[in-house]
């Protein structure tokens, strides 16, 4: 099992893309190139600040580990490995600039310090092996449990910190703790007073009493193993997005279903002074983060229908009226987090009598 953020293991007919249309020169040049090839690294870039700010945090708070950091290809541990892999988009704005045009839009320097304590939590897990002890088991539950890539989360639930989009704490008894963790190290959280209340308050509070008992121990596991380094990424950078949208895509059958409340949502041909089709890819990065923050669906579920949206308002012509964007935005986030949603708990978007 690696620690990462794996994609739903759904598979259908790659779809038919432009890739590095829109891209500036310099990005574009670097479709057809190795990823091995690129020569990335970590050091003399902002990656290399990231992690040392991540570093002292962890020494503010009494934890001496300071997990190695290395490119690969996505955010990660090795199973049981204290090591932590950061996608090498990060390590060349070029790169960043195609994650934003094909991928899920680059990480800022919030989201990476996020994702940092994340895999730091997971990295001092797999460095004392707390998750063989009675006490983890007891906060966490069953590390062996199977980890599967869907999961049905309980929104707003107490027993869990809030911390990665997607209720991710819910996932599995490993990210529970990694995001628990994450939580407890970042400054200014103040989780004492945050989850008050809260069934996740025992999880922090064991966070730190861990923390303190370990702080002059030598960890357990120093292996640096590492899970697809990036100098071992054969592939072309097209080719990565290329499976990437491959791996996102879940095969979907809503055909004409939905047009008519499409056809509601928006205008008809000629009543507007934009294309709806224009406005919805527009806002598709800031639509799918919307639909998957609160609803715990997963990117490719909401990638997936977005996308056969995207064709049917296409297909139908249908057009906006461009100083009410916001409106049509706000009413396409709704629809599309509903249908999302009964594909989770219901595994279908609505039902066909």
């Amino acid at each position: 099992m690696t620690t990462a953020f794996a994609q739903p293991a759904f598979r259908e007919k790659a779809p038919e893309l432009h890739f590095g249309e829109g891209l500036p020169p310099a990005s574009a040049a670097l479709l057809q190139a190795r990823i091995k090839d690129l020569e990335l690294h970590v050091k003399d870039t902002p990656l290399e600040r990231f992690i040392q700010k991540l570093y002292e945090e962890l020494e503010a708070k009494g934890v001496s580990l300071k997990p190695e950091c290395y490119l690969s290809d996505q955010w990660g541990c090795p199973t049981e490995v204290p090591v932590i892999g950061i996608p090498f988009y990060l390590a060349d704005p070029n790169l960043q600039r195609i994650e934003d045009a094909l991928g899920a839009g680059a990480e800022d320097e919030e989201d990476i310090m996020m994702f940092l304590r994340h895999e730091a939590g997971h990295a001092f897990n797999y460095a004392y092996k707390l998750y063989e002890t009675e006490e983890w088991k007891k906060q966490f539950g069953d590390y062996s449990r199977p980890y599967l890539e869907s999961y049905k989360p309980r929104p707003f639930s107490r027993k869990y910190v809030v911390h990665i989009t997607g209720w991710y704490a819910q996932k599995h008894p490993d990210e529970d703790f990694a995001e628990t963790f994450a939580v407890w190290l970042t400054p200014g959280s103040n989780w004492e007073a945050r989850y008050k209340g809260w069934g996740a308050l025992k999880k922090l509070q064991y966070v730190g009493q861990i923390v303190q008992a370990l702080c002059t121990t030598p960890p357990l596991v120093t292996l640096g193993e590492r899970d697809m380094d990036v100098e071992q990424m054969e592939e072309t950078v097209l080719d990565h997005y290329r499976q990437r949208m491959l791996e996102d895509k879940i095969e979907i059958s809503i055909g004409d279903h939905l047009d008519q409340d499409l056809q509601e949502l928006f205008e008809a041909e000629g009543v507007g002074n934009t294309s709806a089709d224009t406005l919805v890819r527009a806002e598709r990065q800031s639509l799918l983060a919307s639909v998957t923050q609160y609803s715990g669906v997963s990117r490719g579920v909401a990638t997936s229908v977005l996308d056969h949206l995207l064709e049917r308002v296409a297909a139908l012509k249908l057009t906006v009226q461009r100083d009410e964007a916001r409106e049509y935005m706000t009413r396409l986030t709704a629809l599309l987090t509903t249908l999302a949603m009964n594909f989770v708990y219901t595994d279908r978007f609505f039902e066909v009598e």
